[in-house]
């Protein structure tokens, strides 16, 4: 059964012409309404097939709603390895890993082009 919230989404969305950007604050309902949904066990792709939109499309604005709801604090534990460790450290080394909120996963980093992204990600 389709709710009335979700008709209007699919009504609204339809008005948007290829090509053209979402208005901020459809996207904004529709990540709400989704984020509920994903949270009762829906995948991204039956949430987006419902609404009509990619599921990668879904993601991204459910994730952006997210980021622009104000900054998330989450406790981080920097951990010293001890000395042997850095003597027996070869090819396997793979330096800093960066794995964001989102699966995405970055390897091979130096300390410093890990700040780089951290501070552009904000």
């Amino acid at each position: 059964m389709i709710d009335d919230e979700l008709r209007d989404f699919r009504r609204e969305l339809a008005r948007v012409e290829r090509g053209q950007w979402y208005p901020e604050a459809l996207r904004e309902r529709v990540a709400a309404w989704a984020s509920g949904r994903r949270a009762g066990g829906a995948t991204w792709r039956e949430i987006a097939a419902t609404i009509g939109v990619p599921a990668e499309t879904l993601r991204r604005w459910t994730s952006t709603t997210a980021r622009t709801a104000g900054p998330a604090l989450v406790p981080i534990e920097v951990v010293s390895e001890p000395e042997a460790e850095h003597e027996h450290q070869g090819a396997d080394d793979r330096g800093v890993r960066i794995i964001t909120p989102g699966g995405h996963r970055i390897e091979g980093l130096t300390t410093a082009d890990a700040i780089a992204i951290v501070r552009v990600l904000g």
